[in-house]
């Protein structure tokens, strides 16, 4: 599962944590309870700076590689 770092712990606004903190959500849809590394885990939570089609278009990537491991 993917924590979102507390906020004020660095240099961004309350918007920036705000909209990371539904990306992060809609990541930890397809991760849950997925044990990560700590540098898997900063990785995410860095993608989750970019802007919301970038992370929606790795997200549905990412859903269309599990439902074709599924069939």
């Amino acid at each position: 599962m993917i924590i979102q770092p507390e906020w004020g712990t660095r240099d961004v606004n309350k918007y920036f944590y705000e909209n990371e903190a539904r990306r992060i959500v809609a990541l930890n849809e397809i991760f849950g309870d997925i044990e990560l590394t700590t540098a898997e885990m900063q990785t995410l939570i860095w993608l989750c700076g970019w802007d919301e089609s970038t992370l929606e278009n790795i997200l549905s990537a990412i859903r269309k590689a599990i439902a074709m491991k599924t069939k």
